[in-house]
């Protein structure tokens, strides 16, 4: 199971928002807003009935993220059925994340969130004894938000993978994130690292592991 975290956000009332797809869309959010940072979620776990009838594909979910980042409400926008949409709703509702704001403050946003089923990266592997870690050949830097530079936050983004037998990588879920916009950040960039894959039994493989990406500041006198 792959989570694509928080891709659309507006204002609040959900019923009266235009959305407008910012982060991952490539588009810019409201002029002053930025939007809730996933600080921490959960795998949403296959269903035996989903398995046996090889169901894979995204459950969307709107929600309705209030002032603290707790969510409020969700509802099923499209589903996949065999047990995959109650699985998905679970685990977003367990998510922990860092609310919108605008021009700095906190606000109530609706949001959409993919919860994306991959029997493939749901059957990797852990590293385990025999077996060779994948390695990295290639990597692209995450980049600050204007949020966390101005604010000069530092911390560490600790993602759960998985580094796919051509050496590409699916992201999981985040294990711990930063708010101002670097879990997206942290995403963003990881996506694009190129691995030697790791082994087992002599063979590569699609194995799961933690990536951290750690964002520091340095701070000059002025």
């Amino acid at each position: 199971m792959i989570l694509a975290l928080v891709a659309m956000f507006v204002s609040a009332p959900l019923l009266d928002a235009q959305y407008v797809r910012i982060g991952n869309s490539g588009a810019l959010p409201p002029a002053g807003m930025t939007a809730p940072t996933v600080l921490q979620s959960s795998i949403a776990l296959y269903t035996d009935d989903a398995r046996t009838h090889g169901i894979e594909g995204t459950v969307t979910i709107e929600a309705l993220i209030g002032e603290d980042g707790k969510i409020r409400s969700t509802r099923i926008m499209k589903g996949l059925g065999f047990g995959l949409d109650q699985a998905a709703l679970t685990s977003v509702q367990a998510w922990v994340l860092s609310p919108a704001t605008r021009d700095g403050l906190p606000v109530s946003v609706g949001a959409q969130m993919d919860v994306v089923f991959s029997l493939r990266s749901a059957n990797a592997v852990r590293m385990g004894a025999g077996m060779s870690p994948p390695t990295v050949l290639q990597r692209v830097e995450p980049k600050y938000t204007a949020e966390a530079a101005r604010t000069g936050l530092s911390g560490t983004v600790v993602l759960q993978a998985i580094i796919k037998s051509d050496g590409t990588v699916d992201v999981l879920r985040v294990v711990r994130g930063l708010p101002a916009g670097l879990t997206d950040s942290a995403i963003e960039a990881i996506k694009q690292w190129q691995f030697r894959p790791g082994q087992k039994d002599g063979q590569n493989a699609d194995i799961a592991l933690n990536i951290e990406v750690n964002f520091n500041i340095v701070k000059r006198n002025q």
